[in-house]
């Protein structure tokens, strides 16, 4: 089964785990299309304690940058498996998250970026506690 859509990958923004800071999410909208996952996949992961639910083919290897988490039909997800080496672009093997609500956390800023975007380079952050 193929199904043509669309996620948002999240990442957490480089000063993101500054102490005293509440987290920042980057998302980014990527195109996707949904593969099965085989069964060997399915005993593999199952013996390693992992719960592989769905397979997630992003088709251009500039739009993935290793982010772990990602929405995908209105529910948060986990990366659980990344893998380049036999498609044009990358293969996401992704199970949902724990305490699932297809949301960022209460209080956390998020950004979202266009599509595709090139990286951006920002001053650097004010100090904490500077008046």
């Amino acid at each position: 089964m193929e199904k043509l859509s669309s996620c948002e990958l999240i990442a957490f923004r480089p000063d993101a785990h500054e102490v005293g800071t509440d987290p920042v999410f980057i998302r980014r909208r990527v195109k996707c299309t949904e593969k099965t996952v085989g069964m060997q996949e399915l005993y593999q992961a199952y013996g390693t304690g992992l719960r592989p639910e769905k397979k997630l083919l992003i088709p251009y290897d500039k739009d993935y940058r290793g982010e772990r988490d990602l929405d995908y039909e209105g529910e948060r997800w986990k990366v659980i498996r990344a893998d380049s080496g036999q498609y044009n672009g990358w293969i996401l093997v992704i199970q949902r998250a724990e305490g699932n609500s297809g949301s960022t956390a209460a209080g956390a800023e998020v950004t979202t970026v266009p599509e595709v975007p090139e990286p951006e380079t920002e001053g650097t952050p004010a100090e904490v506690g500077s008046e």
